[in-house]
């Protein structure tokens, strides 16, 4: 009897061993999909006619840190705010951004992921009129 508790605990001892295999296998091969925030709520509607270019085209960059998931690097909202007001104080005046793109480059390794993220666009002036 005391042999067959042995062998009861060996194969309950083998499970543990083989579902903390399998969880370490996926903590391990699986990333996180991680993506910039919206600049939506601080662009403007632009009407042909009301606005005028007021300089060359801008460009600011973002760089955020992530460990386990989570950001270590900055904790301060939206880098894609940060960088459209960024890439508005390059000039002077300017309260709108057109024809803007935005690139991501991301690298993921199994525990840290580094982002950086460009903000390009021509900056321009709004006009009210009618």
């Amino acid at each position: 009897m005391a042999r067959d508790n042995k062998k009861g605990k060996n194969t309950m001892n083998i499970k543990i061993l083989a579902g903390a295999a399998i969880a370490a296998a996926m903590m391990t091969t699986t990333g996180c999909q991680v993506t910039p925030g919206t600049i939506r709520d601080q662009s403007k509607p632009l009407l042909p006619g009301r606005y005028s270019v007021v300089g060359d085209e801008v460009s600011a960059t973002e760089t955020q840190v992530y460990l386990l998931g989570f950001p270590v690097s900055d904790l301060r909202g939206s880098a894609g705010r940060r960088m459209y007001k960024q890439a508005l104080s390059q000039a002077p005046g300017a309260d709108a951004l057109i024809e803007y793109t935005t690139d991501t480059k991301i690298v993921n390794l199994q525990f840290v992921m580094f982002q950086w993220f460009t903000l390009t666009g021509v900056p321009v002036k709004t006009t009210t009129g009618k």
